[in-house]
């Protein structure tokens, strides 16, 4: 099923265009699952390095890139930065890995239009359900030309949806939503959760400190995992994320 696209300046039930806000507050810090898993090959981006335009920061992910992502929900909150200004036809895509390893499709893609910035995605309000003990593969495609699929823009990232250790449900429900859950569900290494969460505390048109300070976290622990001798592949994501959130905190 196809979902309507937002226009632009609107905040759409679907999409929110946000804006950091940094502040010095400090928070507790994410922690990646004790038992992380590397990304697989699927999660490569492809297409101009600086949008449609082919200048500046690449259409980027906001997840983890050197291990999979975890998350309670069924339905999280997935986001993502848009380096252009001119709007531009844009899909999102589900994958769900089979047991080969190789991803099938959920769903008919989800049709929006690109706004810039920070965009976000809810899916239970695209309404698309994960099943708990499956990998999935999430990828957001701006169309730069319609008629040239060469030129799209592609970005992905995989997300594992996992089963709800009973000790953690028992400290969840002793927290109060907000900053609180925020901080557990960062500290259990659960991203997609702590975003989601962060999200919902965001003021309209801003990403919030909580999830300023996640991805700061989210980069300062992949820096730490780099080598000076590392590909560029792996080194530029790293940068690309900095660079958004240096300039996305600045508007």
């Amino acid at each position: 099923m196809t979902i309507s696209i937002f226009k632009f300046h609107c905040v759409h039930l679907l999409i929110l265009s946000l804006s950091l806000v940094v502040t010095s507050t400090a928070l507790a810090g994410y922690v990646p699952p004790p038992d992380q898993k590397p990304p697989t090959d699927y999660t490569t981006s492809s297409g101009p390095r600086g949008g449609c335009e082919g200048d500046g920061i690449p259409l980027t992910a906001l997840a983890p890139k050197t291990h999979v992502g975890a998350t309670l929900s069924t339905h999280p909150t997935l986001a993502w930065f848009v380096p252009d200004a001119i709007i531009k036809p844009m899909e999102f895509r589900l994958y769900e890995y089979d047991a080969q390893g190789k991803p099938q499709p959920v769903g008919q893609p989800i049709q929006l239009e690109s706004s810039p910035g920070i965009m976000r995605l809810s899916l239970a309000r695209a309404q698309l359900e994960l099943t708990v003990g499956k990998t999935y593969l999430w990828q957001v495609v701006i169309l730069c030309d319609p008629d040239s699929p060469s030129s799209d823009l592609i970005v992905s990232s995989d997300m594992q949806v996992v089963q709800m250790p009973l000790a953690f449900a028992q400290q969840l429900a002793q927290v109060k939503p907000g900053s609180q859950k925020v901080e557990l569900y960062a500290g259990a290494g659960f991203w997609y959760d702590a975003m989601g969460e962060a999200l919902q505390l965001a003021p309209p048109w801003q990403l919030g400190e909580e999830a300023v300070s996640l991805l700061r976290d989210m980069v300062n622990l992949e820096a730490a995992q780099t080598s000076p001798e590392s590909l560029p592949s792996e080194s530029e994501p790293i940068e690309n994320m900095r660079t958004i959130i240096q300039a996305t905190g600045n508007r």
